[in-house]
Parts: C-alpha cells; sequence; structure tokens
C-alpha cells in the first residue's frame, strides 16, 4: 500500500482526522501491511494485545466466547475501521476475538511505534488519547443499545403469547426503535392450515409490496439483502417455515451500517426463531391433549 493511500486511510478515521499530513505521514511509516484469507485469525480472546489494527479491504468478526462453548459475534467491521485499539494503551489481554470473513487486507500499529510517533509531541500525545476515549464512549453506547434490545426481546418472549402472530407484532415493536437511523419493519407468520403468510404487524413510514407476504422457497437464504434498503429474515425450524421480517431502511446504509443491521437482526431472527418453535411446540402439546381427553371420554 503505498504511502499517500496509507495517509489517506488514517485520515479517513476518527482517531487521526485531525492531524496534519505531516504528522500522519510519520505515523504511516509504521503500518505492517497483514495479509489474511477467510477464517484467519487477527488476535485471539484472552491473549495480551499489541497494538491494533485498520481494516483496507474486506471485513473482520470480532466475537466474543460464550458459557457453552459457543461465540457470539459483537462487529463486523469493514474497510475504514480500527479494532484492538485499546492494547495502544496496556498489554491487558484482548477482551473480544478477531477472525477473517472472508480475504481481507490490515494494517497493524504497535504499541512501541506509537509511542515513538507520540514521544515528538506532548500536546499530540494528549489529543489522541482524547479522541480514543471518545470513539470508546462511541462504541459503548452502541453496544449498550444492543445490550438493552436484546434484553427488551428476551423479556418478551417469556411473556405469554396466544399466536405466532401476536408474539411477531409485539417483537416489532421492540426492535425497530434500537435500530440505527430510521427503519420500517413487517412481519409474518407461516399457516401451515392454508400454507399462506398471515400478516403479523408492520411498523414505520413505509408500506411493504405484496412480496413481503409471500411464501419464502425452500431454497431461500435465512438473511439477505432483497435491495439495497431492505433486509429479509426467514425464521425457520429445522422442518419447518415459521415465518418471515423485512426490515427497511428509510436511507441506503453504507456497509458497515449493513454489516451492524445484517449482525444485530441474526440475533433477533434467532431468539424469535426459538421463542416461535416453543409456541408451535406448546400448541401441538395442547392439540393432543385435548385429543387424548377426547378420546378417554369417547371410551366410557
Amino acid at each position: 500500500m503505498a504511502s499517500t493511500d496509507r495517509v489517506a486511510l488514517l485520515r479517513s478515521l476518527e482517531l487521526f482526522d485531525q492531524y496534519p499530513e505531516e504528522r500522519l505521514r510519520g505515523l504511516s511509516s509504521y503500518l505492517e501491511p497483514v495479509s489474511l484469507a477467510d477464517g484467519d485469525e487477527v488476535f485471539s480472546e484472552g491473549t495480551p494485545g499489541d497494538g491494533m489494527y485498520f481494516v483496507v479491504s474486506g471485513r473482520v468478526r470480532v466475537t466474543k466466547k460464550l458459557s457453552d462453548g459457543g461465540k457470539k459475534d459483537l462487529a463486523s467491521l469493514g474497510p475504514g475501521d480500527c479494532l484492538g485499539e485499546m492494547a495502544l494503551l496496556d498489554a491487558a489481554k484482548r477482551s473480544a476475538g478477531a477472525y477473517a470473513s472472508g480475504p481481507c487486507e490490515l494494517l497493524r500499529l504497535k504499541r512501541d511505534d506509537l509511542k515513538k510517533w507520540l514521544a515528538a509531541d506532548p500536546a499530540l500525545a494528549m489529543q489522541f488519547f482524547a479522541e480514543l476515549v471518545s470513539v470508546q464512549s462511541r462504541r459503548l453506547r452502541r453496544t449498550s443499545s444492543e445490550l438493552a434490545l436484546m434484553q427488551e426481546l428476551s423479556t418478551l418472549l417469556v411473556e405469554p403469547a396466544s399466536s405466532p402472530v401476536s408474539l411477531l407484532d409485539r417483537a416489532l415493536s421492540r426492535v425497530v426503535p434500537h435500530l440505527d437511523g430510521e427503519w420500517s419493519a413487517c412481519a409474518h407468520a407461516y399457516n401451515p392450515y392454508n400454507e399462506e403468510m398471515d400478516p403479523a404487524g408492520a411498523l414505520g413510514p413505509e408500506a411493504f409490496g405484496p412480496e413481503a407476504g409471500a411464501l419464502p422457497s425452500k431454497a431461500a437464504p435465512e438473511r439477505a439483502w432483497a435491495d439495497e434498503r431492505t433486509l429479509v429474515l426467514v425464521l425457520r425450524a429445522p422442518t419447518k417455515l415459521l415465518g418471515s421480517l423485512r426490515f427497511r431502511a428509510a436511507a441506503a446504509p453504507d456497509e458497515n451500517r449493513k454489516a451492524e443491521a445484517d449482525r444485530t437482526l441474526a440475533s433477533v431472527a434467532r431468539l424469535l426463531t426459538s421463542a416461535l418453535e416453543n409456541l408451535d411446540f406448546r400448541a401441538d402439546e395442547a392439540l393432543r391433549r385435548r385429543l387424548q381427553a377426547r378420546n378417554d371420554a369417547q371410551s366410557f
């Protein structure tokens, strides 16, 4: 990557957009290129941090280990994003892991090299660390909003719901306010008796056309962008269709906002799928009990 391109990349970042070009040229000389294939590790959770990374191309998935041995996606970062910046402050262990999501190119800035760059100008160092705190605060607000969404949704899902339609309708009112920007949404619940999609509510200023209520094909992916503004989620159990959701942004989101919406709504879809499966199971159990009670009554 040419020096001028590295300077342009640095200037596009919140951390460095206030610095003169001369200073950025000095910093760019410390950046080390890193090429990764799909699934390669950028850094692992729990390992000592020695610096930060800038995404030049491709995407990086940031994950957190769960107690059951799985992982939860925390963020999907693309060109112009940075990660691991807390390692610039000290050698504390990484609080999350990061992995290439497809081929990607990164630039690494080691903590010792940053110290060399800042040593020449104490005022520069104060400005940098003030901006670092600001960036971290903004990220914390986004994380807090997502945690609040999951908490609200989890609370909703433990409440009794009379039907899949009722459940999805109530879920929309919890999800949409937490999305970044203005969104519209609609939900449909699968009706196995007539093999159709029943409307289950809509929210937001935009109306959806008849395609929103069309029966998804068996080959339809669980999550896909139908156009530059509309994300479609298909809710499926292992053996049956359960419902669908559509979310449409008022303005076409950029790649980073798209990835964040995709990641957040994927978590929403998993929760709702589980809730709909439980509701379906309870309905089947209730039907079996009624049939058994009727058969018992007729046996006398």
